[in-house]
């Protein structure tokens, strides 16, 4: 177990032993020094995050929604520990997540060629060691899982699709065998065949894998396609959150029922 205390008091802990949770965030506040700066407050601390509790269950898809700038970026830093000065507690039942991207430029080396990145998980996990041999048959196996070909090995993301990139990022993001991975816009700069494809093979590794997953997106037809219950986030609250189906009959907040109709649903 992993128990990290930060500049602010929080908590953050992997290994926790959760009640049926992947991941459980409790009284979340962060804070960003920079933002304060940029409105002239000296060295005071801006909140952007504002009393942010909710749990992921375990083989459970979370969407989250809300406008650009509405604070989605900055949870899914905070839950990967990239983001240190919060309070409130955020717990993990497993090691720290991953994340698939919008743009998997953002994490893939565009030097690298694709058969390197798809080893480096393996290479770089400090739970096991892995024999070259181990790793080039777990290679396989995720290869095959997400449709990667291995004649792409050598290539690099530069001469990959964007379809191809996606499934190879998903690929390094499941390597580990991971409980819990959260998906940042991971189909919007897709076009809408890839989009479904793409849709289909997160659903399929959540199924075979047993994978609990935070799913980030603006598009309210996606969420409802993909997830089991959705959180709606406004100015770094959550405003409400429920059962999918039940959120989108029934909003009980007016910025929901505006989201959607503005969705068209």
């Amino acid at each position: 177990m992993t128990r990290t205390v930060t500049k602010m008091g929080g908590v953050y802990e992997t290994h926790a032993r959760l009640n049926g949770s992947a991941l459980e965030v409790r009284n979340l506040n962060v804070y960003y020094r920079e933002r304060a700066r940029m409105l002239r407050r000296g060295n005071a601390l801006e909140r952007v995050l504002h009393d942010v509790s909710f749990c992921v269950r375990d083989g459970e898809i979370l969407g989250l929604c809300g406008e650009s700038g509405c604070g989605k970026s900055t949870l899914s830093k905070a839950i990967c520990g990239i983001v240190r000065e919060f309070d409130g507690e955020i717990l993990l039942a497993d090691e720290r997540p991953l994340m698939v991207f919008q743009d998997p430029f953002g994490s893939l080396n565009p030097a690298k060629r694709v058969g390197w990145l798809l080893e480096e998980p393996l290479r770089a996990d400090r739970t096991r060691t892995w024999t070259p041999d181990e790793r080039a048959t777990r290679i396989e196996e995720v290869a095959a899982q997400v449709e990667v070909e291995t004649a792409l090995f050598d290539r690099c993301p530069t001469e990959l699709s964007g379809g191809q990139r996606q499934r190879v990022a998903i690929a390094c993001a499941i390597m580990r065998k991971p409980r819990f991975l959260i998906a940042d816009e991971p189909v919007s700069a897709l076009d809408v065949t890839i989009q479904k494809q793409v849709l289909e093979l997160l659903r399929s590794l959540h199924e075979s894998m047993g994978l609990s997953m935070l799913f980030i997106s603006h598009d309210l037809r996606v969420v409802y396609q993909v997830c089991d219950r959705v959180m709606i986030m406004r100015e770094g609250r959550i405003l409400e959150q429920g059962v999918v189906r039940d959120v989108y009959r029934n909003p009980s907040h007016e910025y929901t029922r505006s989201l959607l109709a503005a969705a068209g649903i």
